[in-house]
C-alpha cells in the first residue's frame, strides 16, 4: 500500500541520467494535481541528518515540521529538482502543475519552493539554460524566484516572503 497519491497520469521510471524519474504519461493542465506525499512529521530535533533516507525521503513543511516520507520506496520519491520546473507546491505536502505539461516531460519541482536548511545542497545538473549550477537552503529568497513561483511556494516560505516584503 502506497502512502502517497501520484496522479494516475503520471509514472516513476528509471532515467537516461540515472536514478528515477516521474514522468508525464498523457497530457496533464495547468494546475492539476500530480502528487500528495504521506507520511510521518517529525520536528527538526528529532531528525538525524545521517540516515540514508535524509536528502531524498524528508521534505520540510513548516518552520520546525518536517515530513518523512515512507520507510519503503514509493514513486512519489522520485521527483527530482528543476530550476526550470513544472510543478509547484499546493497547500504543504501537494504537487501541482504550474504550465500545461505534455506526454513524456519529466516532472519537476525546484528545491527553492520547499527547503530553507542546508540539509540537501548540491551541484545542480538540470541542464535548464537557467540553471542555478548550486542548490541551497537560501535559493527562496532570491526575489526573482518570488515572482516566478508567486503562488507555487509552501505556505511557510509563502509566509516568510510575505513578512519580507511588509
Amino acid at each position: 500500500m502506497n502512502h502517497s497519491y501520484l496522479n494516475p497520469k503520471c509514472e516513476a521510471r528509471e532515467n537516461p541520467r540515472g536514478g528515477c524519474s516521474v514522468f508525464a504519461k498523457e497530457f496533464i493542465p495547468k494546475d492539476e494535481l500530480v502528487s500528495l506525499w504521506g507520511g510521518t512529521i517529525a520536528q527538526k530535533k528529532d531528525l538525524d541528518p545521517n540516515m540514508p533516507r535524509f536528502t531524498q525521503r524528508v521534505i520540510q513543511i513548516d518552520e520546525d515540521l518536517y515530513l518523512l516520507t515512507a520507510e519503503e520506496k514509493e514513486p512519489n520519491d522520485c521527483f527530482n529538482h528543476s530550476c526550470e520546473p513544472n510543478l509547484g507546491f499546493s497547500g504543504q505536502i501537494g504537487l501541482v502543475t504550474m504550465r500545461d505539461v505534455q506526454a513524456g516531460e519529466e516532472l519537476c519541482f525546484d528545491y527553492a519552493m520547499s527547503d530553507d536548511e542546508p540539509y540537501d545542497e548540491f551541484d545542480c545538473l538540470c541542464g535548464s539554460s537557467i540553471c542555478r549550477k548550486k542548490v541551497t537552503g537560501n535559493d527562496w529568497k532570491n526575489p526573482g524566484l518570488w515572482v516566478k513561483y508567486k503562488n507555487y511556494f509552501s505556505p511557510y516560505l509563502a509566509r516568510r516572503i510575505e513578512n519580507l516584503n511588509k
